[in-house]
């Protein structure tokens, strides 16, 4: 069974992909690029806000760091009014029932330990990793590694627990077990150790 859950925020823990989608669509849309809201819900799923951002960047001559502000400014206050999935208090509650421990693993800044806060899900995390610590991105596993280090856990019975693929590899190549958690259907990640379509699904993971 498994003991320390290391958890994506964005898509996994919280609902936040509908503010996410209407900054960028808003951004992308103020620089005269017409994208269909379902198309882009899939492309940056299977790879980020960043890297469409750059994409267009490199096909429009945009300055990609300008425009990523222009959107961040945006998403974050938006962002930090999102609630967590019903059942997501119950899953981190059961994971510290079964003597585990949960940590946060997220590409957002110092932001996301504000919007657990507002939840009053943060007394539930033992630490975790933001994007301050100026690691490297997903699907590198470099934050994986130092959460998996720093508080010294067992990569047997440690899993990484996300909605995207890149998620699942960087937990996988830190040696640690994957956790898909398919809540848009798209079916993203057969390489994962395990699928789950609920949350609810996971605590039955943990366990002594």
């Amino acid at each position: 069974m498994l003991t320390n859950a290391i958890w994506d925020l964005d898509g996994t823990l919280y609902d936040t992909y509908p503010s996410i989608l209407s900054a960028l669509h808003e951004t992308l849309t103020k620089h005269g690029v017409t994208v269909d809201p379902t198309a882009l819900l899939v492309t940056t799923k299977k790879t980020s806000v960043h890297a469409v951002i750059e994409d267009y960047a490199r096909q429009l001559g945009w300055d990609a760091k300008a425009i990523f502000a222009e959107y961040h400014d945006v998403e974050v206050k938006r962002v930090l009014s999102c609630q967590p999935y019903p059942e997501a208090r119950a899953t981190l509650e059961a994971v510290v029932a079964a003597s585990g421990r949960n940590f946060l693993m997220t590409h957002r800044d110092d932001s996301a330990w504000t919007l657990l806060q507002n939840s009053g899900l943060r007394d539930l995390f033992t630490g975790g990793v933001t994007s301050t610590a100026k690691l490297a991105r997903k699907p590198k596993p470099d934050a994986v590694l130092y959460i998996v280090d720093r508080w010294q856990l067992d990569p047997a019975v440690t899993a990484m627990i996300g909605d995207r693929s890149l998620d699942i590899v960087a937990g996988q190549a830190a040696g640690v077990q994957g956790i898909y958690f398919d809540v848009d259907g798209l079916a993203d990640a057969p390489m994962a150790d395990h699928h789950v379509d609920h949350l609810h699904e996971i605590p039955a993971l943990f366990g002594r």
